[in-house]
């Protein structure tokens, strides 16, 4: 205790808030993240004395590595903050500001997931201050377009075979410091319904295309799928996040499109929903002439329709048992274990077969929002488990 008490005192938490600040005030939106991240990162590791690997990608953006201690043979971990984020369009604080207001920092980014990353950035600064070397290697990754599927990113990675040999991998995005064993799958598609036009003063003459939408999507949120529960991940969630139809005023809608999100747990693979997806869409097409069938998404939409199984391992897991004794430590609190609600790279990993887990400060119901900010106490105390579990390594 007293060794990693130590050890807690080399993390500069002035520095952390700092640095976070810093992050959030550059602009690094997905699909545009340009170099910013990547050269506040070599400025970094270059002070600390850690070799670094860019990877430029098109669009002056790159994918970034930092190794310190091994970078081959086992031991080795991957720790990992994606430098994209989302849109700011709509955001009702500065989205670049990082400004400070109580206990927490506001920005995009803030939570997901600059603030996790600056955690992690000083936990790695303590641990090389400390002249503490681990018996393996220690891996820092931040990946581009993770909020746009993760093609050239973590995908992007595993093709090229970057992760190939590391034993595990910690992805730090956020989880109010849970200790999640996996991440839920998807099932994200398309439905079109096709009607009839007619004048609106002649309505019963056309078959209105968005009501027949209307009658499955009632009928969609029904299926037995989306009542399964998990003892870790809870329910399935279903979103439909985008819907469009109409030809023009005074006209009966000949053709409605409707885009649906629904996010996965173990017990529901992707095939079994599909197969109560198909069954409902007969029965419907049967019984009430709707005229319902699956299709793609509009165009830039997203990038594909996605349909991922839940990944997870085992909540006994021996890097499951080392993080949850870091949360001990450095939160002082007793670990939490669940299931993170959300897609993260952690899922690419574990169907690797290399075991991952997420663990970051923030919360994911701050994700994306219009006012997204980070608690400060959970970002220091988020810097004190990894560097708990880095000392492990």
């Amino acid at each position: 205790m007293k060794e990693i008490e130590k050890l807690f005192d080399l993390i500069d938490e002035n520095e952390l808030v700092q640095i976070t600040r810093e992050m959030v005030a550059i602009p690094s939106i997905t699909l545009r993240e340009g170099m910013g991240m990547v050269d506040f990162f070599e400025r970094w590791f270059k002070d600390l004395g850690v070799p670094v690997r860019v990877y430029p990608c098109e669009g002056c953006r790159a994918n970034f590595f930092a190794d310190y201690g091994k970078t081959d043979g086992p031991g080795r971990y991957i720790f990992n903050g994606h430098m994209d984020i989302k849109p700011v369009d709509g955001m009702t604080v500065d989205p670049f500001g990082g400004e400070i207001r109580g206990s927490r920092i506001y920005g995009r980014g803030s939570c997901d997931m600059k603030g996790p990353i600056a955690s992690l950035l000083s936990a790695l600064k303590a641990l090389v201050r400390a002249g503490k070397k681990p018996e393996g290697g220690i891996t820092f990754f931040s990946d581009i377009e993770e909020e746009y599927g993760g093609g050239g990113g973590y995908y992007w990675a595993k093709s090229e075979g970057l992760f190939d040999g590391f034993e595990g991998m910690i992805s730090c995005e956020p989880s109010e410091l849970e200790v999640q064993i996996g991440n839920r799958g998807c099932f994200v598609t398309a439905f079109e319904t096709k009607g009839r036009s007619a004048h609106s003063g002649l309505a019963h003459l056309g078959v209105n295309a968005v009501q027949n939408m209307a009658l499955f999507i009632s009928e969609y949120l029904k299926l037995p799928y989306l009542q399964v529960e998990n003892s870790y991940f809870g329910k399935c969630t279903v979103n439909f996040e985008k819907i469009e139809g109409g030809l023009y005023l005074s006209a009966v809608p000949d053709r409605c499109i409707a885009c649906v999100d629904s996010r996965l747990i173990p017990d529901t693979p992707p095939g079994l929903v599909q197969k109560q997806v198909n069954e409902l869409m007969d029965r419907l097409n049967r019984e009430c002439s709707i005229n319902v069938s699956e299709t793609d998404e509009p165009e830039a939409w997203r990038p594909k329709n996605v349909k991922l199984k839940a990944e997870s391992i085992s909540p006994d897991h021996e890097l499951v048992r080392r993080l949850t004794k870091a949360v001990a430590l450095g939160s002082r609190e007793e670990a939490k274990i669940g299931g993170c609600p959300a897609i993260t790279i952690a899922m690419v990993l574990i169907d690797m077969g290399i075991p991952a887990v997420i663990c970051g400060p923030g919360s994911i119901a701050q994700a994306h929002t219009e006012d997204e900010f980070v608690e400060i106490d959970q970002l220091k105390k988020a810097a004190r488990i990894y560097l708990a579990l880095m000392a492990q390594m």
